[in-house]
């Protein structure tokens, strides 16, 4: 076999291996929900995760040991391998994602700085996605001839899980008096229902995803459902474009989504969520890495379309990283400091491994989704000259600066957020209030969730657009199980209390929750929040508790919608419940 077709082979051969693996591992999802299989779902995220870095590795070891020593014939011989894949995928229906495959094979194989149009695929044009006329393909359509009752029955009983629900007519009678409710204040009756087919789950939960329509609008209807011991119910029907974007928020874990044709799904959710962007929705259903190719195009396009320059983000400077970011752009870009201050007892390498724990782990809407980059380029000019000088002295291991361009090495991005720090002390004192209060929240769920924040300060977190506080900076990030939560001793030497330095041995793993009231108290609505709502954190039982409870293997349940859309539930907390 020429050496030509043989590489094209290894990439196709490659890419295959790598999306029937992750349609597999997709697969056990609906098993791990019906069989309540928490522990193992998260296992089987995480499979998914690492499946393409993986994939992508070997297929660059196999292809280098084909090409030239020589630079300029491999790239030579690359050109016409890219032709050939081009021939081997054209037929595909995730055309898409095997680009975007053949993309990191490539930067990874030639080392590419900023963006190489001869060897890589670089359209930074509009892209269609897939639409069809619901007979077939990715949703189906069901119209709404006598009553909405009688089509959701008709959803129900076709969904892959219409077995097991406990009883289909009084689901349907439950969801089709919120959709009613709802369509009654806006439009004047639905002609159909459209749902996709495949069935999204995460966490604990499942979703049937669909929308509403009458004429030519429409309109969110997604269906949580939960299994319980007595089988699987609707828990809440999401009828709001608000509540179904925080469902899809990169604050949450991916969804395990069985689709063959990932950029229809991702057509028909664009549809339900215009403003929200087509790099998050493909992330969203787990296709992290194409997701980074889109938002990769989408900078460069908007570059290419405006004229803002980088400067530096809005909020204190961090001592581990310099952020900043385009003012036109609604994304920051963070990038790993030389050197840390005394304080900080951590070192790149360790950051880089809990912005990895990061990804891997359960969000639970209360940590930024983070995408990592290498071998970015721009035009110099395009950057502040505050931003150059602090780029030049704190980040040269991670940043080239030449007279033209400049090249960051490794950079993560992560959507923008409004610091929490500022936004209580910018906004009004409602909205100060109801974020100082979340924020205590997010605190207890990052707890449930089996992590310990390190650094509590408001500054650390930022507030979503719609109104989430949310953790975004990672570098002392941790598991509870790596925490010794500790009460302060009690000496009975008066004058121990009088040294600098603790009178009583402290580990390196020691955290004394007491002492977070001394830094909890500004601005002044934090320290009232914290005393009237959110004590308990101050205190080593709290921590200590949620730590029994991830050893003793108790997962929580995590609502991303709110209370008010479920059915007969009104202020409750998330819960923890044992593993089955």
């Amino acid at each position: 076999m020429p050496a030509t077709e043989r590489r094209a082979t290894i990439l196709r051969d490659s890419f295959v291996e790598f999306h029937d693996r992750y349609l597999e591992v997709s697969h056990r999802a609906a098993g791990r929900f019906l069989n309540r299989e928490w522990a193992q779902h998260q296992v089987d995220a995480t499979e998914r995760l690492n499946l393409h870095a993986s994939l992508v590795n070997s297929a660059v070891e196999a292809c280098r040991l084909t090409l030239p020593d020589s630079e300029s014939d491999a790239r030579r011989d690359w050109v016409a391998t890219r032709l050939r894949y081009v021939e081997l995928i054209a037929d595909r229906i995730d055309l898409e994602l095997a680009e975007t495959f053949y993309n990191s094979v490539t930067r990874r194989l030639f080392g590419i700085v900023g963006i190489d149009p001869e060897l890589e695929f670089l359209w930074l044009g509009p892209t269609a996605l897939p639409a069809d006329d619901g007979t077939r393909g990715e949703y189906r359509i069901f119209p709404v001839e006598t009553s909405t009752v009688d089509t959701i029955r008709e959803v129900l009983n076709h969904c892959p899980l219409a077995t097991h629900f406990t009883d289909i007519e009084c689901q349907s009678h439950l969801v089709a008096s919120r959709i009613d409710e709802y369509v009654g204040r806006m439009w004047d009756g639905i002609d159909s229902i459209e749902f996709l087919r495949p069935v999204f789950y995460r966490n604990k939960g499942a979703y049937l995803v669909g929308r509403l329509r009458w004429l030519n609008r429409v309109s969110p209807v997604i269906i949580p459902l939960v299994c319980t011991d007595a089988g699987v119910r609707a828990d809440a029907v999401i009828l709001t474009e608000w509540d179904a974007s925080r469902l899809f928020g990169y604050t949450r874990s991916y969804f395990h989504v069985l689709c063959r044709r990932p950029a229809a799904v991702v057509g028909f959710v664009k549809s339900l969520l215009p403003v929200k962007p087509v790099a998050e929705l493909y992330t969203s259903i787990g296709y992290s890495q194409h997701g980074k190719t889109n938002l990769f195009r989408a900078l460069y396009r908007h570059m290419d379309h405006s004229n803002t320059r980088f400067e530096r983000a809005r909020g204190v400077r961090g001592m581990v990283m310099a952020v900043f970011a385009l003012p036109s752009f609604d994304v920051v870009f963070k990038i790993i400091k030389d050197h840390f201050p005394p304080s900080k007892h951590t070192t790149p390498d360790e950051v880089k491994r809990r912005y990895k724990l990061v990804f891997d782990h359960d969000r639970v809407g209360r940590l930024v989704d983070a995408q990592e980059f290498e071998n970015l380029s721009f035009q110099r000019d395009r950057f502040d000259n505050d931003l150059l000088d602090e780029l030049r002295s704190d980040c040269s291991r991670s940043v080239t600066i030449t007279d033209d361009e400049v090249i960051l090495h490794h950079v993560y991005t992560e959507r923008r957020l409004y610091p929490l720090d500022l936004y209580l002390r910018e906004m009004s004192r409602d909205r100060a209030r109801a974020a100082a209060i979340d924020y205590g929240n997010a605190i207890k769920d990052l707890a449930a969730a089996n992590i310990f924040p390190g650094d509590l300060f408001p500054k650390n977190f930022g507030v979503t657009r719609h109104g989430s506080v949310v953790f975004y900076d990672y570098d002392e990030l941790t598991l509870l199980s790596e925490v010794n939560f500790r009460d302060v001793p009690v000496s009975d030497n008066i004058d121990d209390d009088m040294f600098d330095q603790p009178w009583f041995p402290v580990a390196p793993d020691d955290v004394f929750p007491e002492e977070f009231r001394t830094f909890l108290r500004s601005p002044k609505i934090i320290a009232e929040v914290i005393d009237s709502r959110h004590s308990d954190i101050c205190t080593a039982a709290f921590w200590n508790d949620m730590k029994d409870q991830h050893q003793s293997g108790q997962l929580p349940d995590f609502f991303p919608y709110p209370d008010e859309v479920r059915f007969g539930v009104t202020g409750q907390q998330p819960r923890m419940e044992a593993e089955s």
